[in-house]
């Protein structure tokens, strides 16, 4: 029976836990050699810069596959409570440069406002153009955004100079910023290298003959073709930056999407299983970061990062289109502004994009998945109203579909008192309470307009529409003056 008893046994996995050892040993005599400020930032260089926040799976899946422990026992241990504010969101501005050497010291090219909604499981990103003029009571110099650092050097310490730019943010994107984390975009290419590159769906071929060359005395063309392409980190790097034959909104999208698509290689199972590129992330991160945030609170987003729904992610872009979502920007004369090229928001206040960045933040489970496709008809005496009414609400994101009058079976144009939105995919409980597919669409409309929802029959519905919004003779919508 004893001898059975030992063939029954299987001694324990060893290589596992000698891996974690040398892992462990190098991170320690790393770490023992810096000063308690610098491992904040090289802990926060690992969460930040792969995937905002998202990615943090990575480092705890890696080191669960290592340990064969569950580490969300470790998390709940030494984790620090994240500081929230007054809706339980966790908000962090996220500022990237391209180094002293490209486009001048202390410019930041990126701004990016992030914000983590715990109960609703969900990370929406707002980027701001680093045009944007600030004309705050919170700043000594007025300035475009992306010098608020720079010129405030000579009265503020840096950690100063970083608590007026989240101050700056938060007063545009109406949010209370408890954190930030700034990358240097050397790191950029250094990640995606580790990562052996990274797959980009490019959504417009790229011809840039005038991208700026590493020392800046002169220019290298850049071009990528339309099309799902493989980037490393140069490549990549060129694609977040190049601006020149497109703008500076087309860019913030890039970034956003390259940002998710470091995410999506990150997670991979040959990164996730590779302790040497692992090892690598680490080593491009730590050196290229700084951020205020700590261990603790680090392994607090990493804890949030186990049970992230990426479905829940929501990424926008403010610029100065009028016609497509997030256009509340425009360009005033230059001469006002010492003949500086600047961006200043539609009513010279931050009245809409406070109701924009609204949306955004607060009622963000409207823009997930599927965009609700709306039509808009015109039931009024007043020519033009369906249309108005389409152009503006399409600049907060709205999925307007078709605009025209309203007709009766006959094909005569109809008229009604009172505005109305159908909707055509329901369901009911056993109580016969109904409940609208697009309930959250149909609530943040009530915002823009005054009208009542009901259910309708869908072979009423034209251009394919799932919400028909009829507007009567009580029409009343916010409108963009």
């Amino acid at each position: 029976m004893a001898f059975k008893t030992r063939q029954i046994r299987k001694r324990p996995p060893i290589k596992p836990f000698k891996i974690l050892k040398n892992i462990c040993s190098g991170i320690w005599r790393l770490l023992s050699r810096t000063t308690p400020k610098q491992r904040s930032y090289i802990w926060g260089a690992i969460l930040v810069i792969i995937g905002i926040f998202v990615v943090s799976k990575v480092m705890l899946a890696a080191y669960h596959f290592v340990t064969g422990f569950d580490p969300k026992n470790l998390l709940y241990t030494i984790g620090s409570d994240l500081e929230k504010d007054e809706n339980g969101y966790t908000n962090v501005l996220l500022l990237g440069d391209g180094g002293h050497v490209r486009d001048g010291a202390d410019l930041i090219d990126t701004i990016m406002v992030a914000s983590i909604d715990y109960e609703k499981n969900a990370v929406s990103l707002l980027s701001i153009p680093r045009d944007y003029y600030v004309d705050s009571e919170s700043v000594i110099w007025k300035s475009k955004i992306n010098e608020i650092y720079r010129n405030h050097k000579n009265q503020m310490d840096e950690e100063a100079r970083y608590e007026l730019f989240k101050t700056v943010a938060g007063e545009i994107a109406n949010l209370d910023i408890q954190y930030y984390a700034r990358v240097n975009f050397n790191a950029f290419v250094e990640v995606v290298d580790s990562l052996d590159g990274i797959t980009v769906d490019v959504k417009d071929s790229i011809y840039d003959p005038y991208y700026p060359n590493e020392t800046d005395d002169g220019y290298t063309l850049f071009e990528v073709e339309k099309g799902v392409q493989e980037m490393d980190g140069e490549t990549a790097l060129k694609f977040v930056r190049s601006r020149k034959t497109t703008s500076d909104f087309d860019r913030a999208a890039r970034q956003q999407q390259v940002l998710e698509a470091i995410r999506e290689k990150a997670l991979s199972k040959d990164i996730l299983t590779s302790p040497s590129k692992l090892k690598n992330i680490y080593s491009a991160v730590s050196k290229n970061m700084n951020t205020d945030l700590s261990l603790g609170e680090l392994i607090a987003l990493a804890g949030f990062g186990q049970q992230f729904d990426r479905s829940h992610l929501v990424t926008k872009v403010m610029h100065d289109d009028p016609g497509q979502d997030g256009g509340f920007l425009y360009t005033p004369e230059q001469e006002l502004y010492d003949g500086l090229f600047v961006l200043i928001p539609f009513g010279d206040s931050l009245e809409l994009i406070h109701k924009y960045a609204d949306l955004i933040f607060n009622k963000r489970e409207a823009l997930w998945g599927e965009l609700s496709r709306i039509e808009i008809l015109n039931a009024t005496k007043y020519s033009g109203i369906a249309r108005n009414a389409a152009y503006q609400l399409n600049r907060f994101g709205f999925n307007i579909v078709g605009v025209d009058n309203y007709y009766d079976k006959d094909g005569e144009k109809k008229y009604i008192d009172k505005s109305v939105i159908f909707y055509y995919e329901w369901e009911e409980d056993k109580n016969s309470v109904i409940t609208a597919k697009y309930q959250s669409t149909l609530d943040v409309l009530n915002g823009f307009m005054k009208a009542e929802s009901l259910p309708g029959d869908s072979l009423d519905a034209g251009y394919n529409a799932n919400l028909t919004i009829i507007l009567g003779e009580d029409y009343d919508v916010f409108l963009v003056k």
